[in-house]
């Protein structure tokens, strides 16, 4: 739950209790939370146990590792969705920046690394094809680096706020000129596995973040497409 306090509260996002709190063109407004059914699906067991693999690991370092993410929390504050800069502890800043290398693939690191500069990622258009089974996401990307790839459920046409359902379905390299991220079956494979075999004329949102090599992670850069 991330919340704003001003005389009494200004702004609120997120859960709180068995309510969901947040603010679109309309205004603010609460709904009550809606619990998944599968609360034991793949992705989220994935989620829980690489937290609790971290956290184990954070106790596991020497003091000497520890200091070095104390004295690193000033080096990677951020911008939240009130537009405040935040600075995560020490313990929290080692698992998240540890969490977006292993969604990549890479190894934990265990003293914090300087700040790193993050591959630039904007999605302008998304192809997927039902009858042969690919994703294809164009944009201007980094040549040759992976990127965390995105998407949605299907959505009805009226539904215009998703950020709540994005989901990561899985990484994918981008072309030598950093132009896209061929279509290849695995990130088809990956849709199929979160969120169930797509329906020809559902929308979608797709997309992609990029990672530093310290951790950091861009802003999610999504665009609407088409299951044809």
């Amino acid at each position: 739950m991330l919340v704003k306090w001003g005389s009494i509260i200004v702004k609120g996002s997120g859960k709180l209790g068995g309510h969901v709190f947040s603010s679109g063109a309309s205004g603010a407004s609460v709904h009550t939370l809606a619990r998944a059914r599968n609360p034991q699906s793949r992705n989220q067991m994935a989620v829980r146990s690489r937290f609790t693999e971290l956290t184990q690991s954070w106790r596991d370092l020497t003091e000497n590792e520890r200091e070095s993410w104390y004295d690193a929390e000033s080096s990677f504050s951020r911008v939240n969705r009130f537009g405040d800069v935040v600075t995560l502890s020490g313990k929290n800043l080692y698992e998240s920046l540890n969490t977006n290398r292993q969604i990549l693939g890479l190894s934990v690191i265990n003293m914090a690394p300087l700040p790193a500069e993050i591959p630039k990622n904007r999605v302008t258009e998304v192809e997927i094809s039902v009858s042969t089974i690919q994703i294809e996401i164009f944009g201007d990307f980094e040549p040759s680096t992976t990127y965390v790839v995105v998407a949605t459920p299907g959505l009805s046409n009226g539904v215009r706020f998703f950020n709540n359902s994005i989901r990561n379905i899985g990484i994918g390299p981008t072309d030598g000129a950093g132009a896209r991220i061929p279509g290849v079956q695995t990130q088809y494979g990956n849709y199929r596995k979160q969120f169930g075999t797509p329906i020809p004329g559902t929308k979608t949102f797709v997309g992609t973040y990029s990672v530093s090599t310290s951790g950091q992670r861009s802003p999610i850069s999504v665009v609407q497409a088409v299951f044809i």
